[in-house]
């Protein structure tokens, strides 16, 4: 038995509008549950979410006060003013940047940008750097991917004579910022059809708007803003990132060029997961650990040798940001090894963390634990503690952590993120209330899902159904990439690969198809999945190519068994294997005091049979029989009584037995019939001729002898052998040393000799009965 990581969840989908949909878009059944789900229904609204390109974005100028805003600015243009954008420090913000400087340039101004610092300053405007901008001789503002709920900052912008047009997509407090405009897709006074748009979205669109034509040629870095992101992929986020990949591939922006480069992707095969993992990942890295001005400059860049020192020197931040995130994870999970229980929300701080880095430290810890995780720095000369929230679906960590408003000197975030800042002398009673608010968690809570488009049969996984998947790429956000439950599939020769041996490699099977499988860092599999496992895996579908053949392939994400398993390791090398791993819940059933000393002792858990049938009481993982017993029945006893997930059968001898096999019966009527023909008969004068003419080892003769004697058909005194005068018949099985020796010749012979198969059918046995 495996269980598994997630709790897969199927959203059911009305089958008579799914059969509707088939009909209408002439498309298979499993394509048109998909569309259903995705609120795409009709040919129009499939056909734009196939061909962008033959589609163009909304009218700017639906968006409330996108007039005054290009007014003003053409205004600042045409006089001369200076013109400074506001941006934030994560790929959003720097991409929203790039976007409108290049813009205004194209119009002839010439505008700077200001990137607040995370760690002196914070998200968002603030007084001390508006003050700044008027004190240079700044005329206008435009802030990009933030400032909308910067009321007070803009209040004091107005006092100070400086104009301010913000840009933002941020959740809005309960009133409009004062500025000279306020370019927001939620905005009230908004007539535009799609609210979701990202902040380089907003930005794009103050582009184009000033520019009276759609500047597609930025619409890479626009896609790069809205993937980083994560906000949605549908209506024209869909549309800008399709066209935005498109732009990527064929004529990319300088920066990304070097990045790429130095990121080792192929900006020509782009997809959203190259921008997810490989070229966002390094723009926010820079501003995680200080100043993200460099990831502008390299955005912004012209000249090739710049770009490429640009990009050098954000892949060494993102470099160091990976090893401080590895360390500081380390020791997260070291401060919770070490607590005597798992709370039920984690809130965990600690001096030297990097603020920049902990919202990161957090979702690893949350993918670890299961629980809301609240990472934080504390700065002892401030007597400040700042930091960043993960959470799971059933704990809205802003809403809960608006119940400590009085604790905290700032915070914000969303249900499944956070940030927050309060001081030291406050943490130990944000701690408690947190978890007391969180005592409405079950366990069940604690267990992340996993969403799952459909269950699908191994046959229906050809190239031509993948190929029609990847055309609802870009996924992301409100398009999530189809996972698909495969029931009751068999793997076959599951192993280890890569580098490191972290991945998993094998083929699922299931009647007459058979499709190839990858699970990255989940090659720990390989040994728990017996010959005659039965698996339920979850997957995404990808088409792998290799020396000009395509396959389809499944990318295992989860696995399930749901049976007990059975592991034969009595080959030497699979046993070195097992006592080798850590396997915190694996016991050990040794017969025999001399196996014992002969199993490394650190954290193994040895028993007795007395003692592992104890077991019965628990749920047991591993059972491993590690030496012989004395007779099947013991075996069969102690698995009746434990039930263990998974059985491991090594049934080591500590020594060899004298015999291998029972003599049969004509043997002893042979020794027998010498014995009373050369009475008294001496083994010493005679055995030496006895195992040259029949063979027999001194062990053989020795244990006849003494069956003989058990049954009173002779007696021996000096060695030497006399038969007795009775005309008795018995059975040798009259004799316990016969017995006895049968019995452990029949219990080898089955437990060492048998093969997997056999030793299967005899665990069924008992464990199905």
């Amino acid at each position: 038995m495996i269980r598994s990581k997630y709790t897969w969840k199927i959203d059911p989908v009305n089958e008579e509008k799914t059969a509707e949909v088939a009909r209408e878009l002439d498309v298979a059944p499993s394509l048109a549950r998909m569309l259903v789900k995705r609120k795409v229904t009709t040919s129009g609204q499939l056909d734009k979410f196939l061909h962008p390109t033959k589609y163009e974005g909304y009218d700017p100028f639906l968006l409330a006060e996108m007039d005054q805003a290009v007014a003003r600015i053409k205004q600042a243009i045409e006089q001369g003013e200076r013109i400074l954008i506001y941006g934030d420090y994560d790929a959003d913000g720097v991409t929203s940047i790039a976007v409108l400087t290049t813009a205004l340039r194209k119009l002839g101004a010439e505008p700077d940008f200001y990137i607040p610092n995370r760690f002196t300053e914070g998200y968002g405007p603030n007084q001390t750097a508006f003050q700044m901008a008027k004190d240079e001789g700044f005329d206008l503002i435009i802030t990009v991917d933030n400032g909308i709920a910067a009321l007070e900052v803009m209040t004091f912008a107005k006092e100070i004579g400086l104009d301010v047009i913000v840009t933002d997509h941020h959740e809005a407090r309960e009133v409009m910022p004062e500025a000279v405009a306020v370019i927001h897709p939620k905005h009230p006074d908004s007539n535009y059809p799609f609210t979701d748009l990202a902040g380089v979205g907003v930005s794009y669109k103050l582009a184009h708007a000033l520019l009276g034509v759609e500047p597609v040629e930025l619409l890479d870095l626009v896609a790069v803003g809205t993937v980083a992101d994560l906000v949605s992929l549908n209506d024209e986020n869909r549309l800008f990132v399709q066209k935005g990949l498109m732009q990527l591939r064929e004529k990319p922006n300088l920066g990304l060029q070097a990045l790429a480069k130095k990121a080792s992707v192929k900006l020509a095969e782009a997809t959203e997961e190259t921008i997810g993992f490989a070229l966002a990942p390094r723009l926010n890295a820079v501003g995680r650990l200080g100043a993200a001005d460099p990831a502008a400059d390299l955005l912004l860049s012209e000249d090739p040798e710049e770009a490429g020192y640009l990009a050098e020197e954000i892949d060494q931040a993102n470099k160091e940001r990976r090893e401080i995130v590895k360390n500081i994870t380390e020791e997260a999970v070291q401060m919770i090894e070490e607590l005597p229980e798992v709370p039920r929300i984690l809130v965990l701080a600690k001096e030297g963390w990097n603020p920049g880095v902990l919202g990161i430290v957090a979702s690893r810890v949350v993918e670890k634990y299961g629980r809301p995780t609240i990472c934080l720095s504390i700065d002892q000369e401030t007597g400040l503690v700042k930091g960043s929230g993960r959470s799971i679906a059933a704990f809205h960590l802003y809403q809960e952590l608006d119940q400590n408003r009085s604790l905290l000197t700032a915070f914000g975030g969303h249900p499944m993120a956070a940030g927050l800042t309060l001081e030291k002398s406050h943490l130990e009673t944000l701690t408690a209330n947190l978890n007391q608010q969180a005592e409405k968690l079950s366990l069940e809570d604690f267990r992340s899902s996993q969403e799952v488009e459909a269950e699908l049969a191994l046959a229906e996984v050809t190239l031509p159904f993948i190929q029609m998947i990847e055309q609802m790429a870009p996924f992301g956000f409100g398009n999530p990439k189809p996972v698909f439950l495969f029931k009751a599939v068999k793997p076959q020769d599951p192993k280890r690969i890569g580098a490191d041996k972290t991945h998993l490699k094998t083929v699922f099977a299931a009647q007459e198809t058979q499709i190839d499988a990858i699970g990255f860092g989940l090659g720990f599999l390989a040994e728990k999945l017996s010959p005659t496992a039965q698996v339920d895996v979850i997957g995404e579908l990808s088409i792998n190519e290799w020396n000009n053949m395509r396959k389809a392939q499944i990318r295992i994400l989860d696995l399930a068994v749901a049976h007990w398993q059975l592991f034969d390791v009595r080959n030497r090398t699979e046993w070195s294997k097992i006592i080798q791993e850590q396997a915190p819940n694996r016991f050990y059933v040794c017969y025999h005091e001399e196996t014992i000393q002969k199993i490394p002792a650190d954290d193994t858990q040895i028993l007795t049979p007395q003692e592992a049938a104890d077991l019965a009481s628990q749920a047991v993982e591993e059972l491993v029989f590690a030496d012989m017993p004395t007779d099947t029945q013991s075996v069969e006893t102690l698995v009746e009584k434990v039930q263990p997930d998974r059985l491991y059968f090594h049934f080591g001898a500590t020594e060899n037995i004298d015999l291998e096999v029972l003599p049969d019966r004509k043997e002893f009527a042979a020794l027998y019939k010498l014995i009373k023909q050369y009475e008294p008969f001496s083994l010493a004068k005679y055995g030496p001729g006895l195992t040259q003419k029949f063979g027999w080892k001194k062990e053989q003769i020795d244990f006849m002898s003494n069956v003989f004697f058990e049954l009173e058909f002779a007696t021996i005194d000096s060695g030497v052998i006399k038969i007795n005068p009775t005309e008795a018949k018995r059975s040798l099985d009259e004799s316990a040393s016969y017995q006895e020796r049968a019995r452990q010749i029949a219990t080898r012979q089955k437990l060492l000799y048998s093969n997997y198969f056999d030793l299967y059918d005899w665990m069924k046995r008992i464990m199905e009965t």
